[in-house]
């Protein structure tokens, strides 16, 4: 299995990405940030797209995992006011929509390998809260570094990427029974 993974933790003011090589490689991982926080959502948004192509352009990923909104958002973000699921889910569906167009614009015989895949928050998180998500990323990569991901983005990116990579080796290892 030859599978370069690069999956992302969307939000509307900063997206986590991370790249991961089969098994369990840690290849590159970050953040997608606006130019500036203060910039409307759809300039923000639009930016990290940008910033997106060049990334799924350099790495080449055979697999493009976007993390979905399970439609829920603390409600105490905010002081409760704003549009923060209805900003979420837009740049969620923007992200997704530039991986989808990222991978068509590959030449035909490149893009047959490549899948852009949506997996719901719930499915891989299993619950588990994310301090402890990003705690058990910190021990797994030492590359990692805890302090600079306060709200647990490129922890989440990660994650997902090795949840991922976790689920093809329980399904490769049913094939071979």
């Amino acid at each position: 299995m030859d599978d370069l993974v690069f999956a992302i933790d969307p939000g509307s003011l900063k997206t986590g990405w991370a790249v991961l090589k089969f098994p369990d490689q840690l290849v590159e991982a970050g953040l997608l940030l606006p130019v500036k926080k203060t910039m409307g959502s759809e300039f923000r948004i639009n930016t990290m797209c940008s910033d997106l192509w060049q990334l799924l352009k350099k790495h080449q990923p055979t697999t493009v995992l976007v993390e979905w909104t399970s439609g829920r958002l603390n409600c105490r973000r905010h002081r409760g006011e704003g549009q923060g699921l209805a900003v979420h889910g837009a740049a969620t569906g923007a992200l997704w929509r530039e991986a989808l167009a990222w991978r068509r614009s590959l030449p035909a015989e490149q893009r047959i390998g490549v899948k852009v895949i949506v997996v719901r928050e719930n499915d891989w998180t299993n619950g588990v809260p994310k301090s402890d998500r990003s705690t058990a990323i910190a021990s797994m990569f030492p590359e990692y570094k805890i302090e600079q991901d306060a709200g647990g983005d490129i922890a989440d990116a990660i994650g997902l990427a090795c949840w991922y990579l976790k689920e093809q080796l329980v399904r490769l290892a049913e094939c071979l029974k």
